[in-house]
């Protein structure tokens, strides 16, 4: 993918299933380093929303790909962070080649996510602002999801709380609560409405995200708290829990 010069975020990402306890000492810790994100939602303790409409094809190519490991998979997704109809969507393939993380995003209109998802054709039109990075990360993305035949499956939603580099680099600590899940076939983006379903075995989800080496004081942070690393997909698990509950997912 990388020789197509897509717009691509090459990086390597740890999580771990962490309590609230340890959330508080990670904020601690964090904040000595980092910075909250510029986005954050003051109104809800330095959080946002973040929604996730995943895409997969009818045999769920894409989240057997995930369960059983395979070294170069992928996950379909259209990501939003509000029910605004002014503000984008973002069209993503995240990839995972062994423990490197790649993630090719176009910022597309709302008003054209239907139409993407049900026809795969795209229209430079149809993109926030029409660079070449974003048209081909949007071509990427109607490539796959036509070569699957990938259909909506599930929403995910949470709130993140975001830490960033105060200079600007890669380094990103993410703690994501609240997680739930909603089975749809909808190509459409909502954020509300009955049916969602939350996921009581991701109480919080602690994600640090870095592109070289993993900093020394937060390899401090994991040996003082005690933190596992874990597989922890959201997707994933989202359609085991729904699955459990006898909603069809396929």
């Amino acid at each position: 993918m990388l020789s197509r010069g897509l717009a691509v975020a090459q990086r390597y990402e740890c999580k771990y299933l962490i309590t609230e306890a340890q959330a508080a000492y990670v904020r601690a810790f964090a904040q000595c380093y980092l910075v909250p994100d510029e986005h954050v939602v003051p109104a809800l303790g330095n959080e946002y929303p973040v929604y996730s409409l995943y895409l997969d094809s009818r045999d769920l190519h894409t989240y057997y790909s995930s369960v059983a490991g395979h070294k170069d998979r992928f996950k379909l997704r259209v990501r939003f962070y509000d029910a605004r109809a002014d503000t984008p969507a973002f069209l993503e393939v995240k990839s995972r080649r062994n423990d490197v993380v790649v993630k090719e995003r176009a910022r597309v209109r709302k008003e054209a996510v239907g139409r993407l998802l049900t026809s795969f054709y795209a229209s430079p039109d149809d993109l926030l602002e029409d660079t070449p990075e974003d048209r081909a990360g949007m071509e990427r993305f109607c490539e796959l999801c036509a070569k699957l035949q990938a259909r909506p499956r599930v929403m995910v939603r949470y709130l993140r709380e975001p830490y960033t580099d105060p200079a600007g680099g890669p380094l990103r600590v993410t703690i994501d609560r609240f997680v739930a899940c909603l089975r749809t076939d909808a190509a459409r983006l909502e954020a509300d409405g009955p049916g969602w379903v939350d996921l009581p075995d991701l109480p919080v989800v602690l994600e640090i995200k870095f592109t070289e080496t993993f900093p020394a004081w937060l390899s401090q942070m994991v040996r003082e708290v005690g933190l596992v690393r874990v597989r922890s997909p959201k997707y994933v698990r989202s359609v085991d829990a729904l699955t459990s509950l006898g909603i069809g997912v396929a």
